[in-house]
């Protein structure tokens, strides 16, 4: 790519990001508006700690900025490229069917996210839809890159990763600001990384979504305007599982360490998911039923505030995305191993800690339980006495 070529593409880059945001900004407000105008609200009680009943329609001010952009672009792509002398612009006749199964699937779930957030639909409802979605990608073709040679198992691995994400950052909705500003940081770190390996469409998705979220993620922030709703937390889920089969992220040297860059952009999430899911069957719970034991839950029970608890979130994700472009880098097996080594300390570091703060704070309940048993049987023996 020559130094023109190179430019022209930063500042296309700058454009659809600064749409993005932009559009993003005037919808939230916009959606905030439809939410109590059509009744779409998140009522407090039970579990559910906010003050007030708060709309839920984010997803749909994400989902319509998102789209609404990348469709301008792409065609303002075809059109430039009919100009010639841009080679970095792939074919994007060719790119259409994929991106059609992918807006096509994304719509699927923003709907049945839509329907759950006004009806409640079953667990069994919601995975039907993502099913649906997630065969749409199969059947164009998009499946699990990392390796060559998977055959019909390369299907069967998309399915399971594709349900994943997809309910790996609908578990994360649990706290103002968490999923958005997760799915912000993990959609930054993957542009960085398609700019490493010279994806320049797959980036331009990319900033499309970090210029949406941004938009959002101000009305997000804790005590939150508006929520994302099942319908934005699936539909979220589900492009950044499209995005992963789309890219490419194998170096020229070809290692192992490509294999890891997918788990690493999402670990916070996978981590989430995957230790909720553990302590639920081992409390005897259904996996799919809600509770206030996430990972920015166990976070706030440790003694931070909800703030402070999803910033530490936030950093935690950075530094694994930090970890993620550098794996790019990793020519040696060696290498691939000393970097899924540095990811699975960072995450036993924060298990300990959690499993400690845990500890600490069932001695102390303890504690209380039985200086109340002492008070209530010191409270008896007196009046028994008088």
């Amino acid at each position: 790519m020559n130094l023109n070529a190179s430019i022209l593409l930063q500042l296309t880059h700058l454009a659809v990001f600064a749409a993005a945001v932009c559009v993003s900004w005037v919808l939230t407000r916009w959606m905030e508006d439809l939410s109590f105008r059509f009744g779409y609200l998140d009522y407090p009680g039970g579990r559910k700690q906010h003050e007030r009943p708060t709309p839920v329609l984010g997803g749909v001010a994400i989902f319509i900025s998102f789209w609404g952009v990348v469709w301008t672009g792409l065609w303002a792509s075809r059109a430039v490229k009919a100009l010639g002398g841009y080679d970095w612009i792939p074919d994007v006749a060719a790119l259409t069917p994929q991106i059609l199964g992918i807006f096509a699937g994304s719509l699927i779930l923003c709907l049945v996210g839509l329907l759950d957030d006004r009806y409640h639909w079953s667990p069994l409802r919601k995975l039907a839809g993502q099913l649906v979605a997630a065969l749409i990608l199969l059947g164009l073709g998009l499946t699990i890159n990392l390796f060559s040679g998977l055959g019909d198992i390369g299907y069967g691995l998309t399915l399971v990763w594709v349900l994943l994400i997809v309910n790996a950052f609908n578990f994360i909705d649990s706290v103002d600001g968490h999923c958005a500003g997760v799915a912000l940081i993990s959609a930054t770190s993957f542009f960085w990384i398609t700019q490493v390996l010279n994806q320049p469409m797959v980036g331009l998705f990319l900033v499309a979504l970090c210029g949406a979220l941004l938009g959002f993620l101000p009305r997000n922030f804790k005590p939150a305007r508006i929520f994302l709703g099942d319908n934005g937390s699936l539909f979220l889920g589900y492009v950044m599982a499209a995005i992963t089969l789309l890219a490419h992220y194998q170096n020229p040297a070809g290692s192992p360490a490509s294999a890891l860059v997918p788990l690493l952009i999402f670990g916070v999430p996978i981590y989430d998911t995957v230790s909720v899911v553990c302590v639920r069957l081992r409390r005897g719970q259904a996996p799919w039923r809600g509770d206030r034991n996430h990972f920015a839950h166990r976070l706030v029970k440790m003694g931070m505030s909800d703030k402070i608890a999803v910033t530490f979130s936030y950093l935690t994700t950075l530094t694994i995305g930090f970890i993620a472009i550098l794996t790019t880098q990793v020519h040696s097996t060696l290498g691939t191993a000393l970097v899924l080594l540095v990811f699975l300390c960072i995450l036993s570091v924060i298990a300990f800690l959690e499993f400690y703060a845990a500890r600490r704070q069932r001695v102390i309940d303890e504690l209380i339980r039985t200086h109340r048993r002492r008070r209530e049987d010191i409270r008896e023996a007196e009046d028994r006495m008088f």
